[in-house]
């Protein structure tokens, strides 16, 4: 995903809150993927569920994004050992929480990531440690979530951490913090999108979003978003199926 990034490329993904079968990630991948994102934030997955995921969207050829429910060292490793390509972290307001979750994620000399080399994120395989762990640090996507006042305000700060690659707009928290619950749109939005694309891009990273709105999405991939999530397994499932309840009982 990385080295999608460096070429100017888009990665597009989804959300997958409900869904817990692996074979939703070869779903995903069939689909023109580039990444899923497991939701463990609002989700009912557990580590298992998730190690799962992670080894199908491996052998899929989909790049498997894992959201941590909170900023702490379980949180962070479990999922860097069973394979995830990316983190991505809800409700980064402070650099020192950046810090944290460098420190967690990347192996010495950049963080303090313990050492386990024979798992998932090595396919079982045993490697020199210098050369993997420096190779993992660098393909490693930390995504932090802007869903508030005070993340926006530090945007800057937080893209000129060393080791964030990402600075990930959560759309409906963000409204609601700002007092414009729902407002995806709102001219307000729509500058608070801009600035942290401008802080994205100042440090040479890159700026995300999760959309449910394909106009908003297009829009936002015209102006240099470059890690865009569209919908999710729940909303795709739940308005589909209802669409053709109401054209079959209509």
């Amino acid at each position: 995903m990385k080295q999608l990034f460096e070429n100017d490329g888009v990665a597009l993904g989804m959300m997958l809150s409900g869904v817990s079968n692996p074979a939703a990630a070869t779903m995903l991948s069939s689909a023109g993927m580039d990444y899923l994102i497991l939701d463990m934030e609002h989700g009912p997955f557990d580590w298992s569920d998730m190690a799962a995921m992670i080894g199908t969207a491996r052998g899929a050829g989909i790049q498997p994004v894992v959201r941590i429910p909170e900023i702490r060292r379980e949180t962070v490793l479990k999922p860097l050992d069973a394979g995830a390509a990316g983190l991505l972290v809800p409700m980064v307001d402070t650099v020192e929480q950046a810090e944290e979750i460098v420190r967690h994620a990347k192996y010495a000399p950049q963080g303090q990531r313990g050492t386990a080399l024979r798992r998932g994120h090595s396919d079982y395989r045993k490697n020199p440690p210098v050369e993997y762990m420096a190779r993992a640090n660098d393909e490693t996507t930390i995504a932090i979530q802007i869903e508030s006042r005070e993340a926006l305000k530090n945007a800057e700060a937080l893209a000129a951490v060393d080791g964030v690659d990402a600075l990930f707009v959560g759309p409906f928290d963000l409204s609601v913090d700002m007092g414009l619950t729902g407002q995806a749109t709102h001219p307000q939005m729509r500058e608070a999108y801009q600035a942290v694309l401008a802080a994205a891009k100042a440090s040479g990273k890159v700026a995300g979003i999760h959309l449910f709105d394909l106009d908003l999405a297009k829009s936002l991939i015209a102006e240099g978003y470059q890690m865009v999530s569209v919908s999710s397994d729940i909303d795709i499932i739940v308005d589909q199926s209802a669409a053709n309840v109401s054209a079959l009982r209509g």
